[in-house]
């Protein structure tokens, strides 16, 4: 399985004394949006289809995704608990197994859970060794069983490196 991490694009401010359901709602920015829209393209010319868009049930992983899924000639976005933040790495890796057979998934979601995830799957580490900017990506190569330490990294783009693929 090729596993596609993208970490959402430029939110809203967030307010400090924000409640968890307030942190929920804020949206990409007007930045943010276009942004996104200029990265999906480019992923979209990077990947070659998309069985599996999962994206934090927070709307700013959401519209990022929804971007990504426009490019992808609008696969469906299923939204998924275990990507909003606080999940631990073993919580994701558990629903990446109960998908058995994909060949592609992208997932969306938020700093530092996806870094601590990459760093984890690649190579067993609990501290995180790279951070994803908000809107860059990177793709990992899994082996059947997901494991700690047992995926590759096959690239890592920053945001602007994935806005400028034609």
């Amino acid at each position: 399985m090729k596993l596609l991490v993208l970490r959402h694009d430029v939110a809203e401010p967030r307010e400090s004394g924000l409640s968890r359901d307030a942190d929920a709602k804020r949206a990409l920015t007007a930045k943010g949006r276009k942004r996104a829209e200029r990265a999906a393209r480019g992923l979209a010319r990077l990947l070659d289809g998309v069985d599996v868009l999962a994206a934090s049930p927070l709307r700013r992983a959401r519209e990022t995704a929804d971007a990504l899924a426009r490019e992808l000639d609008d696969v469906e976005v299923t939204e998924v608990d275990v990507l909003a933040p606080e999940h631990p790495p073993m919580a994701v890796a558990a629903w990446l197994a109960e998908l058995g057979g994909v060949e592609q998934v992208a997932i969306v979601g938020h700093e530092p859970g996806l870094s601590e995830l990459v760093t984890w799957l690649v190579s067993g580490l609990s501290t995180p060794w790279l951070e994803l900017g908000k809107g860059g990506a990177c793709q990992l190569e899994l082996p059947d069983r997901v494991a700690p330490g047992q995926a590759r990294l096959l690239w890592l783009l920053e945001p602007g490196q994935l806005r400028r693929l034609r």
